[in-house]
């Protein structure tokens, strides 16, 4: 995404040339960008001149939005895929990590993309 938010124009980037430039695999950054683009964070478009930029400017993006379409949830605990080994009711990882995920996603909700890319 930074990688994105720092491009000048409103040019598509292939995932090839995001991947040399930022020594990310390609494999990875087409399922990263295929979250991405069901969130409405980028856009694509297909052949010789295709490839992914933002759908909003960097400002508008913030760092929580961009975590938010790759993972449930920024801490995952042990009791995330139910194999929670106490009743919901003794359980800690909800109460505390539940607000904590809350928390730092309130945070990050306050930082943008344009931050995070330096621009």
């Amino acid at each position: 995404m930074s990688h994105l938010a720092r491009q000048k124009s409103k040019e598509f980037l292939s995932l090839t040339k995001i991947a040399k430039s930022t020594g990310l695999s390609s494999f990875f950054l087409k399922h990263i960008a295929l979250e991405l683009k069901n969130k409405g964070l980028i856009e694509s478009r297909e052949g010789v001149i295709g490839g992914y930029r933002l759908k909003k400017s960097p400002g508008e993006i913030s760092a929580a939005e961009i975590l938010s379409a790759v993972s449930k949830e920024i801490v995952k605990t042990a009791c995330y895929d139910g194999d929670c080994r106490l009743t919901s009711t003794k359980c800690i990882c909800h109460s505390f990590w539940g607000r904590f995920n809350l928390k730092l996603a309130s945070i990050l909700n306050q930082v943008s993309l344009a931050e995070i890319a330096k621009i």
